[in-house]
C-alpha cells in the first residue's frame, strides 16, 4: 500500500489521537505567531523612540577651565563663549537632528499702536529665550509648550515672536501682527520690530515636580516668548555679554548612536574642548529603552518556553502512539520494509495534521495577536501577523515536528522485527 495512503488512513483510523496533536499545534502555533508578530511591534516601537524621545547632549561653557575678572556688576567668568562658527560645525557632524541656542532676558512688548502687552505677571515683561531654532528648544522637544498655531523660528526667521495663546487672546494679537520689543524701556535700549509668526499652548503643569522648568520662578508659563536670536542681540546691544551663548542643546537623529554623535563631537579639532562640557541628555530613551528591552525579553522568554513545552509534550503523545503500534511497526519490518520508510510514514502522518494546524492558526492569530499585544501595551492595530511571521513559523515548525517523530521513534524503531514482534507475544 502507499505510504502516504497508509499516513492517511491511519490517521482517519486514530482520529482521537490526531485530534490531540491538531488542538495541540493549533493552540501553540497561534501563541507563537502572535509572540511575533508582538515582537515585530515592539521593534517598531523601540525604532519610533529611537527616533521620537528627543535624546540630545548639551555644549556649555566650563567655567571652572577659564579666569575671573571683577566689573561693575561683580565677578565673571572670562572663558570663551559658544560661538556660532562653533554651532554650525556641530549640526553638521552626521546624525545630528538640529539644535537650539538661546539667550534669555526679560524684555517688554509694544503693539503696533505703541501700547504695551500685557500678561498674568504685575510687571508686564516677558521671560524670552532669543531662540536659534525654537522647536529644539528644550520646552518644546520636552512637550511642555506645544505649537498651536503659525510656525516656528529657524535661523532664517530674523524678527519672529512667539507668544502663549492665552496672551495673545488677552491682547488681540494675531499671527502676522507686528510688535515692538524693548529689553528695558527705562535704559535707553533701542526698539526692535518684530512679527508674530505662531502661538504656543502650555502641555505642562508648572506645580509638577516631574515637568516643572526651574529657569524662571517669577513667571508663569503664559508670561514666556521666543524671539529671534537676531532679534535678542539686537535689543541686548547696550550689554556686553548680552547676547553671547552660555550653552547650546543639538538634537540626534537615533538616540541609540547619541555617544557615537557625542565621539565624533569631541574630535572637532578647531574647538579647545578644555573650554567646554558635554552632557549627554537621554533619561527619557534609556528609561523607555530599558521598559521595551524587559518586554521583548519577557516576549522571547514566552515564546521559547511555550514552543519547548509543547515539544515535550508532542513527543510524549507520539512516543506513546509509537509504542502502541509496535506489532504494526514489527509486521511492516517483518515484510521488507525499510526502517526510514517506516519513519517516513510517522513524519508524514504527523506533516499531515500540521498541513491543517498551520494555516488555521495563521487565520486564528490574526484575531488573537490584537488582544494579545493590548496585554504588553500595543495598540491591537499595530499587532499584524504576516506571511513571512507564517513561513518561518512553518518551516521551524516542520523541522521540529520531524525532529519530535525521530526522537519518539528511538526506542522503538532500535530494535529488530523479531524483537518487537517477540515483545507483543
Amino acid at each position: 500500500m502507499n505510504l502516504g495512503i497508509r499516513a492517511i488512513l491511519y490517521s482517519a483510523r486514530k482520529w482521537k489521537k490526531t485530534l490531540l496533536v491538531f488542538c495541540l499545534l493549533l493552540a501553540v502555533t497561534t501563541l507563537v505567531l502572535s509572540g511575533l508578530a508582538i515582537a515585530d511591534a515592539q521593534e517598531e516601537q523601540a525604532e519610533e523612540v529611537r527616533g521620537t524621545t528627543g535624546a540630545s547632549f548639551t555644549v556649555e561653557r566650563n567655567l571652572s577651565t577659564g579666569g575671573w575678572a571683577s566689573g561693575n556688576s561683580g565677578s565673571y567668568s572670562t572663558q570663551e563663549f559658544i560661538s556660532e562658527e562653533m554651532l554650525q560645525k556641530i549640526s553638521s557632524v552626521d546624525g545630528v537632528a538640529g539644535y537650539d541656542a538661546a539667550v534669555v532676558s526679560m524684555p517688554s512688548y509694544y503693539n503696533e499702536a505703541g501700547k504695551e502687552l500685557v500678561n498674568g505677571n504685575v510687571i508686564n515683561s516677558y521671560y524670552t529665550y532669543g531662540s536659534i531654532n525654537t522647536e529644539y528648544n528644550q520646552l518644546f522637544s520636552s512637550g511642555r509648550f506645544e505649537l498651536v498655531e503659525g510656525s516656528h523660528i529657524t535661523e532664517n526667521v530674523k524678527n519672529g515672536l512667539i507668544i502663549s495663546k492665552e496672551n495673545a487672546e488677552r491682547n488681540g494679537i494675531k499671527i502676522g501682527d507686528k510688535v515692538t520689543g524693548i529689553n528695558d524701556p527705562n535704559n535707553g535700549d533701542p526698539e526692535v520690530d518684530m512679527e508674530i509668526v505662531g502661538f504656543f499652548d502650555i502641555v505642562a503643569d508648572k506645580n509638577d515636580e516631574a515637568t516643572m522648568y526651574d529657569a524662571s520662578t517669577l513667571w508663569d508659563y503664559a508670561d514666556y516668548a521666543f524671539c529671534s536670536y537676531n532679534a535678542m542681540k539686537e535689543m541686548a546691544v547696550n550689554y556686553e555679554d548680552g547676547s553671547k551663548l552660555q550653552e547650546a542643546d543639538f538634537f540626534v537623529e537615533d538616540a541609540a548612536q547619541l555617544d557615537n554623535v557625542i565621539a565624533e563631537v569631541q574630535n572637532i579639532s578647531s574647538i579647545n574642548w578644555d573650554n567646554f562640557i558635554i552632557t549627554a541628555n537621554d533619561e527619557v530613551y534609556q528609561n523607555i529603552s530599558n521598559a521595551l528591552s524587559d518586554a521583548n525579553t519577557l516576549i522571547t522568554t514566552l515564546i521559547v518556553v511555550i514552543t519547548v513545552v509543547s515539544m515535550v509534550l508532542i513527543i510524549l503523545i507520539l512516543s506513546m502512539s509509537i509504542r502502541s503500534r509496535k506489532r504494526e511497526t514489527g509486521i511492516l519490518l517483518a515484510v521488507g520494509i525499510a526502517k526510514p520508510a517506516v519513519i517516513l510514514q510517522y513524519v508524514l502522518e504527523t506533516l499531515l495534521i500540521a498541513v491543517v494546524a498551520f494555516p488555521l492558526a495563521y487565520l486564528s492569530s490574526k484575531q488573537v495577536a490584537g488582544a494579545l499585544g493590548t496585554l504588553f501595551g500595543k495598540a491591537a492595530e499595530n499587532v499584524i501577523v504576516t506571511p513571512e511571521h507564517f513561513m518561518l513559523v512553518a518551516i521551524v515548525g516542520g523541522i521540529l515536528l520531524v525532529a519530535a517523530v525521530l526522537v519518539s521513534s528511538i526506542s522503538t524503531l532500535r530494535l529488530k522485527p523479531k524483537q518487537i514482534l517477540a515483545q507483543m507475544e
